[in-house]
């Protein structure tokens, strides 16, 4: 049917589409909408030359990108200060080649497969899989808004510690796959089959306890200083976080571990490591540890580093995984008047090695910055010997958009994914202690000054996906391509 449309009104659809698979992540949450959408990408692309596929992909790609980071241009205009139409051509041109992603898949599964046909639908949906795995890896990758992320708090969570975000993000491909057949008279039973079948083999998975609570529980606290980027930038901006933040600790007491958000004091470690010595000195006195997020520096490559440092015993990790044009400027030479113009503090960071395993509170906790939670790889780098997950971030960049409620549905996914619990600490919110099932036991407000506290359990044990990483989805998403491009060259 779609192939009887004029072009226009197939790029509206898809446009529409995309849009709508937003529905299906944080804030909203409607899971329905992710396969929904899908099946509708899927459904225009039948019968479709490969140009006219590209369009539609394309299409799709611009609506779901389009409304699902429209937070890039809040964080480039107000806290990046960057002009008006800068802000506006650097989130254009972020939309306009994440795009290509969806355009590149469609073209080729309409050159390559037969998508009347079970075995082509099927492999295009294992397409979707290949094309997010591209998408996290390529350029420094960008794993934000994955279709495995929309399975949280559903039946078909269960996926997610078994076979990671990819797995879980090739079951909702499969589901659109099988509604596309659905609404074809003749295979309307297969495709029925295909989705009752996903769901029977998801609900034991939820069942499965693949890791064990180990050792005394800990009591944690989350301080959020809720300090505006401007006020925190100010020229006694330094003086000002560490009154705040002292003062909140201090609510603290009692805590086993306080933990501090990134880069919560904008400054270096060695020019206020007396400051920190004294509050970390007044939360022992009560039997707790403090973990600050600071920037660091090392005097021998005058490289400073995005840091959490553990004050007690002087342990600290470096960020990994930087944030282009945030963190860094790719290309410096070239991109100079870039630099220039979205004047960001900090943006000349180098990155840490290391996995991140950090001994605190008497136990092993596995470490990661702000962004880095968008990489399953890098949370799972201190597993097994990790018994709990902390991770720090400034959402202050984002606003109020949809990013902090999107980040931190991230990071509730690399809770399931791994089996363990995360204390997340953030300057504006939203901090949260997750369960190692996702479930928030507690989080704080957007843009209040707060502590959170809570209680967590160290967790022992691997998650498949844990000790797998995404290996097994991608091969299984290899295999289903494979094969479909085999039945279609039969076909033919």
């Amino acid at each position: 049917m779609a192939d009887r449309l004029p072009l226009w009104a197939v790029g509206l659809l898809a446009l529409l589409a995309g849009a709508g698979a937003t529905l299906a992540f944080a804030p909203v949450g409607w899971f329905p909408a992710a396969p929904l959408a899908l099946a509708v990408w899927f459904a225009l692309l039948v019968g479709a030359p490969w140009r006219r596929a590209a369009v539609t992909g394309y299409a799709f790609g611009l609506g779901f990108f389009g409304v699902g980071v429209t937070w890039i241009f809040n964080s480039l205009l107000v806290f990046g200060q960057a002009p008006l139409v800068v802000a506006s051509l650097i989130t254009m041109l972020f939309v306009l080649v994440m795009a290509l992603y969806p355009a590149v898949l469609s073209g080729l599964a309409a050159r390559f497969l037969t998508l009347e046909r079970p075995a082509g639908l099927i492999a295009l949906a294992a397409g979707v899989v290949l094309m997010e795995l591209a998408r996290s890896w390529l350029f420094s990758g960008f794993p934000w808004l994955l279709f495995g992320h929309t399975v949280l708090q559903t039946p078909l969570q269960g996926w997610l510690p078994l076979g990671g975000e990819l797995a879980a993000g090739l079951v909702v491909a499969l589901l659109a796959a099988g509604l596309v057949l659905v609404l074809q008279r003749e295979r309307r039973w297969s495709g029925a089959g295909l989705v009752a079948g996903l769901f029977v083999l998801s609900l034991p998975l939820t069942l499965v306890e693949w890791t064990q609570p180990e050792g005394e529980s800990l009591r944690v606290a989350m301080v959020q200083g809720n300090i505006e980027q401007a006020r925190k930038w100010a020229p006694d901006g330094i003086d000002h976080s560490l009154e705040v933040y002292a003062t909140l600790t201090r609510e603290a007491a009692g805590a086993d571990l306080v933990v501090w958000p990134e880069t919560a004091i904008p400054a270096l470690l060695a020019e206020i490591r007396g400051d920190l010595s004294r509050t970390a000195l007044e939360l022992q006195e009560t039997g707790g540890e403090l973990l600050v997020g600071i920037f660091d520096h090392d005097p021998q490559t005058r490289s400073i580093f995005n840091s959490v440092v553990h004050t007690r015993s002087g342990a600290g990790y470096n960020k990994r995984q930087l944030v282009p044009f945030g963190e860094y400027i790719p290309l410096r030479e070239r991109l100079a008047w870039l630099d220039r113009l979205l004047q960001i503090p900090m943006s000349d960071l180098s990155p840490g090695t290391g996995d991140g395993g950090m001994e605190v509170a008497g136990t092993y906790a596995g470490i990661s910055i702000c962004y880095e939670s968008a990489y399953a790889r890098h949370i799972r780098a201190p597993l097994p010997e990790a018994r709990f997950l902390v991770n720090v971030s400034n959402d202050a960049w984002f606003g109020d958009s949809l990013a902090p409620a999107q980040h931190l549905q991230i990071a509730r996914v690399r809770a399931v994914e791994t089996g363990r619990p995360m204390v997340r600490a953030t300057n504006t919110g939203v901090s949260a202690l997750i369960a190692a099932d996702g479930r928030l036991l507690e989080r704080s407000g957007l843009f209040s000054r707060e502590v959170v506290q809570g209680t967590i359990e160290p967790r022992t044990g691997m998650t498949p996906a844990a000790a797998l990483g995404e290996g097994p989805a991608v091969l299984a998403a290899l295999v289903l391509v494979v094969l479909g491009a085999a039945q279609r060259r039969r076909s033919t």
